[in-house]
């Protein structure tokens, strides 16, 4: 039997690299492997990464439309409809939660993967039928996306047709045949939204575990960022946004290093407030202790997991003191990573992330935001061998057993497949109903 041709909606696509974009190019080559037709259709690059995007896209096994907008939600709805029958699709996959009108309108079943992020604050720029075709416009889009992106993101930004951009989502999220939500944390926020239980499946991961399992340390990742080969690192990888506590792991970093002399916070990525924390490390009495290594190829992240002793997660639910709208670690495939890398994880009980750090089984919670809590865990962690491997081999066989990209696919196909099936028992059932319409009417003739 054929497999069924795929649409998939990715709308955050390498070569940017981001944590939707891994889950993106992952899942996408996975897919491809396993022989399904798919298409990708995903944003329209910017003027000034043409070049390496055409590069990219190139070496992929499959095709990679970059035809939608950023901004005109509706246009996307056209463009995706008129792509898929083009193509002859079986089923719309989508990252988001936002395109559920086009299982009526198609006719086909659609999936989403829910982040979370996508409920809580939506990010639906125009929301509006009116317009839609205008601001998607390529020379629109460009001035208009450059415009925000200078005055980076301001929140009012956010508060326009709030009300309107959430109705668009929650209409859209009731309308998707089975979403598969990264957390429990997720799978409460589209229930709170409408979302029917038996279309909701929790499917927490993302993580080939066999890159991560083989990498060892060469002192190479200390060398190039200065850190003592005897210092205790302690890592984390992130966005630098409030939500992930970065501030948090900055101003303790004092208390921290009096409960172990040896620590040493290695920061690795970049985002919003970067300059901000750099700026909060350099008052630090302790500054030498602080790094930050910046924007890290995906591709060499491994390396820093093996050259640290400890990860920590310190992020917490952000709430907008102008919108309202709350930002939250819906998963953490960082956690997921570290896992399989087999480094010992110490992460905040917040938010998503207990749907993959199980307390004392797979890593240590500690409250967002609590300094005690925090070095209450660190050290139990650094205090005992015997918990610190326990944590580490839990770890491993969890990423490998639950996270990993191969459990990953498979409940994606299994997701598929389902679908499908009722799809063609329905149509049986048509042609049935049809069939026997037809005798009535020949018996009445």
């Amino acid at each position: 039997m054929s497999l069924p041709r795929l649409t998939l909606v990715l709308t955050e696509f390498p070569p940017r690299i981001g944590g939707m974009q891994t889950h993106a190019i992952y899942l996408a080559r996975r897919l491809a492997q396993r022989g399904y037709p798919l298409e990708v259709l995903t944003y329209r690059s910017a003027s000034d990464t043409v070049d390496s995007v055409r590069s990219f896209d190139a070496e992929l096994p499959f095709a990679v439309k970059r035809i939608l907008t950023r901004l005109g939600h509706h246009r996307n709805l056209d463009l995706i409809a008129q792509e898929a029958r083009a193509f002859g699709a079986d089923l719309i996959y989508a990252s988001t939660v936002f395109y559920g009108a086009l299982s009526e309108r198609l006719g086909l079943p659609v999936v989403a993967r829910s982040v979370g992020n996508d409920v809580l604050r939506p990010w639906i720029v125009w929301p509006l039928r009116f317009g839609s075709r205008l601001v998607s416009q390529p020379w629109v889009e460009a001035h208009l996306y450059q415009f925000f992106r200078r005055l980076d993101y301001p929140e009012w930004v956010e508060a326009m047709w709030r009300r309107r951009r959430r109705r668009v989502m929650i209409e859209s999220a009731q309308a998707i045949d089975c979403i598969l939500a990264n957390s429990d944390f997720t799978a409460g926020l589209l229930g709170d939204v409408g979302v029917r239980d038996e279309r909701i499946s929790v499917l927490t991961g993302g993580v080939s575990a066999s890159r991560f399992a083989a990498s060892t340390s060469s002192g190479s990742v200390r060398e190039q960022h200065g850190i003592d080969a005897d210092a205790t690192v302690l890592l984390t990888a992130c966005r630098m946004v409030k939500k992930k506590g970065v501030d948090f792991l900055i101003d303790q970093m004092e208390a921290v290093v009096d409960a172990c002399e040896s620590a040493h916070l290695l920061l690795v990525g970049g985002g919003r407030h970067y300059r901000r924390f750099r700026r909060a490390a350099q008052r630090s009495a302790v500054s030498d202790r602080i790094t930050f290594a910046g924007n890290v190829d995906h591709r060499r992240i491994h390396e820093y997991y093996a050259a640290a002793d400890v990860f920590v997660l310190a992020s917490r639910v952000q709430v907008d003191p102008l919108t309202g709208l709350r930002d939250a670690e819906t998963m953490g495939r960082v956690l997921c990573e570290a896992n399989a890398a087999g480094l010992p994880v110490v992460a905040a009980r917040s938010g998503g992330i207990p749907s993959v750090i199980e307390h004392g089984v797979n890593g240590l919670l500690f409250e967002p935001d609590d300094v005690e809590a925090l070095l209450a865990q660190l050290r139990v962690l650094l205090s005992s061998e015997d918990v610190r491997e326990a944590l580490v081999e839990q770890g491993r066989l969890r990423a490998s057993a639950t996270f990993d990209w191969s459990h990953i696919v498979r409940e994606h196909e299994r997701c598929f497949e389902e679908l499908l099936d009722d799809v063609q028992e329905h149509s049986r059932a048509d042609d049935s109903a049809l069939s026997g319409q037809v005798r009535v009417v020949l018996d009445s003739s």
